[in-house]
């Protein structure tokens, strides 16, 4: 007991030591103002320092120091009217290159676009006079991209063309484009898009077109409100001479590209609605229908995840007020899917609360709605947007599309939030902090006390959990300690982990924005909800926090980002005073601190670093998916920065399994904080010839997590699993049948012996 008083005196005296040390040095801070909001930032080259920003009234700005110090480059760009002056350019929305850093495209309003291959030092016109809808660059060959166009007939039944651009009298329709040379020339694809993508490198099909589009090519093609039987799902490979359509999914009409699968949803009954989703994991060459315990409806599924291996799922089923749905899990093959957690929350625009834990493997959080008994379980938003499902294939999974800025309704429901640390094997509360920010005790119901945080579909007032590749096992979020998570702004603080979510502590009173850098060694956030002119950070991982002042003016924060890597230490804090735009470049490095030492020496006296192993807290071994895996991090008492050409060591052993390492079979599943898989009563699943003679038959009821590399330990047994009620023979009516008429004469009989006034009819002969 004493001596872990005195590790405690030791570990207070040393962070007193190093704030006083922090008290006489300051970060360094550059204004700019903007002639609006920021609307979009764009890292570009090798070194990230490259940076573009586009503003929501379509000036673009640039930089090549990081964000220090800015040029207006929006004057370079022209808009050449025909017989006409030109005209002041406004961007529309800027597309970088996944192939080449180097490399973005600006998409103009006025039917003018440009493209640049050095980082926004000079420009090339895009030879393409339409207003542009997607651009899709190749993922390998850097000159190589897809773009697409409304024709203009399309503005100019919305009397938005200009009679000067008024040269096409063709029907309005989607067309897709292939350019191999960055704009100059184009090839046509297709006409009456609906959606495309490029193939995926994980099935080496990275040089093939998937799109969907409608088989009659006459007239203004029709949005796709409803499942249509005129729209296939078909493709063509950029690598041939001649771009020769071939068919793959007749009656396709949404499809997905990831991670090595395909989904496409094909029509089952164009009349009621219906589809059914068809999966591929061998790029198109056989295809198998999702079986799933229940029927897909409509426009009712959303893949949120298929980057280890496995799909995760999320199915509406039906009643469209409650705006929830199941999240499904797969096995390698991606087809076969077992339901994982029931009543995931999602938006009305199809966003669900559900992300993957980006620095561990298989770790996964989630919100879902407690519903009363009696409710519908399931949600349906009906038909969404025609033009989101047009871009929707270029957006990837759920998972992929996370990092984008955040702008600024509030909709109140009963939700709590979870977590499963075995790829959505199984569910558990997030573990509450006992004290607050302030040392003070938090007073909760001891059945009913968890944390919970707000997800993305409310992230127009809460920043949603959070994490980067980079900063291991860092996790931040906003919400409250409590039986569910609340929505107002007083209860609303903000909370983070370094283990991977296993255990919480809350960071700072009130609900902030983040971001990390210094490859999570560095922390800094903001006041989101209310005008502030205060940054807050810390560089030990949230065991003390410092704030200082930006500027006398109060503003309203919009984000805080850093390079695509967070492993920098400099910041870009952005947001709005009145009616312009502000941005602030923060440099950390100011501060002076010293590189870390002692990488390859973890865990001893003169490292700065120690060793980690990720766990559920329920295994012995610190195991998650069947290994451990060990991790080099900087100790929270360091005062050093990792750099940013850290690499950080990392090794792994198998461990022996446990009931953690295997998920419920397709008809079992599983409760909140609850490993026993259970049958589920699947009104699709299909019985044994058994149950004809039999009341009940053995099943496997679990299936090994996909990935999952445990070895020997805990295996599972059969489940008994009772048949569903036989339907009675002929005979066995008839027997029923004799029965019931005795029974009704026995009961006339009696009735009529107890009867009074019966009795004394029988009783005057």
């Amino acid at each position: 007991m004493e001596l872990s008083k005195a590790l405690a005196r030791i570990g207070f005296l040393l962070i007193l030591a190093m704030t006083l040390a922090l008290a006489g040095k300051r970060v360094s801070v550059k204004e700019v103002v903007f002639d609006s909001a920021v609307a979009d930032i764009q890292w570009l080259g090798d070194d990230q320092k490259t940076v573009i920003t586009l503003t929501s009234k379509g000036r673009l700005y640039r930089s090549t120091d990081g964000g220090e110090k800015w040029n207006d480059i929006t004057d370079f760009f022209k808009v050449d009217v025909p017989n006409g002056a030109p005209e002041p350019f406004v961007a529309n929305f800027l597309t970088k290159s996944s192939a080449d850093p180097n490399t973005i495209l600006v998409s103009g309003a006025k039917w003018s676009h440009y493209i640049s291959s050095d980082k926004g030092a000079s420009w090339k016109r895009v030879r393409q006079r339409s207003n542009i809808h997607t651009v899709m660059f190749h993922k390998t060959r850097p000159t190589w991209m897809l773009l697409s166009t409304w024709t203009n007939a399309c503005a100019r039944n919305k009397n938005k063309l200009p009679a000067a651009w008024d040269t096409d009298k063709g029907p309005c329709n989607h067309i897709l484009y292939l350019s191999k040379d960055l704009g100059k020339t184009f090839s046509l694809v297709q006409s009456y898009v609906v959606q495309f993508s490029w193939g995926s490198p994980d099935a080496k099909q990275q040089d093939r077109i998937y799109y969907t589009h409608f088989r009659k090519k006459t007239g203004d093609q029709p949005k796709l409100y409803l499942w249509s039987k005129d729209v296939d799902f078909a493709y063509a490979d950029a690598t041939t001479s001649r771009l020769t359509s071939k068919s793959l999914v007749p009656f396709g009409n949404k499809f997905l590209v990831s991670h090595g699968f395909l989904f496409v949803a094909k029509v089952k009954d164009a009349a009621a609605q219906t589809v059914s989703l068809v999966v591929s994991s061998n790029g198109g060459s056989t295809w198998n229908a999702a079986l799933l315990p229940e029927e897909i409806d409509e426009k009712s599924y959303t893949v949120l995840d298929a980057s280890e291996g496995a799909v995760m799922l999320h199915v509406n089923h039906g009643a469209k007020e409650q705006q929830v749905g199941n999240v499904y899990i797969s096995d390698d093959k991606g087809y076969r899917f077992s339901l994982s957690l029931a009543n995931n929350v999602r938006g009305s625009s199809g966003d669900c609360e559900f992300d993957k834990i980006l620095s561990l493997e298989g770790a996964y959080m989630a919100n879902y709605k407690v519903l009363a008994d009696g409710e519908n379980t399931d949600a349906e938003d009906g038909n969404k947007d025609a033009e989101e499902l047009e871009e929707s294939a270029a957006k990837g999974s759920t998972v992929d599309q996370r990092r984008t800025p955040r702008l600024k309704g509030k909709e109140e429901s009963v939700v709590r939030t979870v977590i499963s640390f075995d790829k959505g094997g199984s569910w558990t509360y997030l573990k509450p902090p006992k004290v607050d920010s302030t040392g003070q005790k938090i007073d909760c119901p001891e059945d009913k006390c968890w944390l919970h945080l707000h997800g993305v579909t409310n992230f127009r007032n809460y920043a949603p959990f959070y994490s980067t590749e980079n900063a291991v096992g860092i996790i931040m979020g906003t919400g409250n300690v409590g039986p569910y998570l609340r929505f107002e702004q007083d209860q609303t603080n903000t909370f983070l982990s370094r283990d991977g979510g296993l255990t919480w502590v809350e960071a700072h009173k009130g609900a902030f924005i983040y971001e990390y850098g210094d490859h999570g060694g560095l922390i800094v956030m903001a006041d989101d909800v209310r005008k502030t002119k205060q940054v807050v950070f810390s560089w030990n991982e949230g065991q003390s926090w410092y704030d200082f002042e930006l500027t006398n003016m109060p503003m309203d924060v919009d984000n805080v980002v850093t390079e695509p890597n967070a492993t920098s230490t400099k910041f870009l804090l952005y947001g709005t005073r009145g009616d312009t735009g502000v941005m602030y470049h923060l440099n950390f490095e100011a501060l002076g601190q010293p590189l870390c030492k002692g990488v390859w020496a973890a865990d001893s006296v003169s490292s700065d670093y120690e060793t980690w192993s990720p766990s559920d807290g329920k295994s012995v071994e610190r195991c998650m998916l069947g290994k451990q895996v060990t991790y080099t991090r900087r100790k929270q008492t360091s005062e050093c920065f990792n750099g940013e050409k850290f690499e950080r060591p990392v090794s792994k052993k198998s461990c022996e399994c446990t009931q953690e390492n295997w998920e419920c079979e397709v008809g079992f599943a599983r409760e909140v904080g609850s490993l026993e898989c259970k049958f589920a009563k699947d009104e699709n699943y299909q019985f044994p010839q058994q149950c004809q003679r039999n009341d009940y038959f053995t099943a496997g009821a679990y299936r090994k997590v996909v990935g999952d590399a445990c070895e020997g330990g805990w295996q599972p047994q059969q489940a008994n699993v009772p048949c569903p009620p036989k339907p009675l023979s002929r005979g066995a009516w008839s027997v029923l049948g004799s029965m019931g008429m005795l029974a009704v004469i026995m009961f006339g009989v009696t009735f009529m012996s107890q009867n009074e006034k019966v009795r004394g009819m029988f009783g005057n002969y």
